[in-house]
């Protein structure tokens, strides 16, 4: 990452730090809860970003669909891991494994969401092998 982009992030963030300040505590309030998350989370998210790119690319890479698990499980999962990487920090090591490739094998020893995907994973091969064997008496 070169000084020029560095600059733009820290000013895009500087600029939605500024915009959020400008709310008073009730409006922050209000879109927290709205978001379902406390303040304190809503105001990390709302300025440092949700980082779903990373949280996507690593579903993608474990061949976990992040549109069907968001309509399996509305809301809760991934706002919650949407949550955790924002917090993370990690996040340098998980784009490097994601440009290297090598995310898929090496997750689990970096990231905090590695609990939160393996069920996830565990819920999908079971929902194979339950629609294989469902397949298989009809």
């Amino acid at each position: 990452m070169g000084v020029a982009e560095i600059w733009e992030k820290w000013k895009v963030r500087r600029a939605l730090a500024c915009e959020l300040s400008s709310l008073d505590m009730t409006q922050r309030e209000e879109l927290a809860r709205d978001v379902c998350v406390s303040e304190d989370a809503f105001e990390r998210l709302y300025v440092t970003g949700e980082r779903t790119d990373e949280l996507e690319r690593l579903m993608c890479a474990l061949a976990l669909d992040p549109e069907k698990t968001e309509i399996v499980n509305p809301g809760a999962v991934t706002r919650d891991m949407s949550l955790v990487c924002s917090g993370c920090l990690m996040i340098n090591r998980c784009r490097r494994e994601l440009e290297a490739g090598s995310a898929r094998q090496n997750y689990n020893k970096y990231c905090p969401n590695a609990l939160t995907l393996n069920a996830l994973l565990e819920e999908q091969g079971l929902s194979r092998l339950t629609a294989r064997n469902r397949d298989r008496h009809i």
